[in-house]
């Protein structure tokens, strides 16, 4: 879509001299620069979040050490048994699920690569 801009007189000898040194266009230098813009301030999407916190606690493996040590104390506390399986069920579907999880993402980054 054809867009009209003004540009300072300084900015368009730089844009020009840039262009004839790298032999493209001016429209391609100021696409480029505005990719460039973009990417830089673009809003990560949720899936990114997700990603770098599921790599985050990849990586701090000693925090989930003192999670357990922490879950463990509690549950040696509590006195209904009932209460301490549906806390193991509900732990270890987690963890199926997180590790399913992780080596799907995981499969899916070799492939892009």
């Amino acid at each position: 879509m054809p867009i009209s801009l003004r540009l300072p007189a300084d900015i368009e000898d730089q844009v020009a001299s840039f262009s004839a040194r790298q032999g493209i266009s001016k429209s391609a230098v100021i696409v480029r620069s505005i990719h460039e813009f973009l990417n830089r301030n673009a809003q990560p999407s949720s899936l990114q979040i997700y990603e770098e916190l599921m790599r985050e606690n990849a990586n701090n493996s000693g925090d989930t050490k003192r999670n357990a040590e922490r879950d463990a104390k509690y549950e040696g506390a509590e006195q209904r048994p009932h209460k301490i399986l549906v806390r193991d069920a509900i732990r270890q579907k987690h963890d199926t699920r997180s590790a399913s999880n992780t080596s799907a993402k995981t499969a899916r980054l070799i492939q892009a690569k």
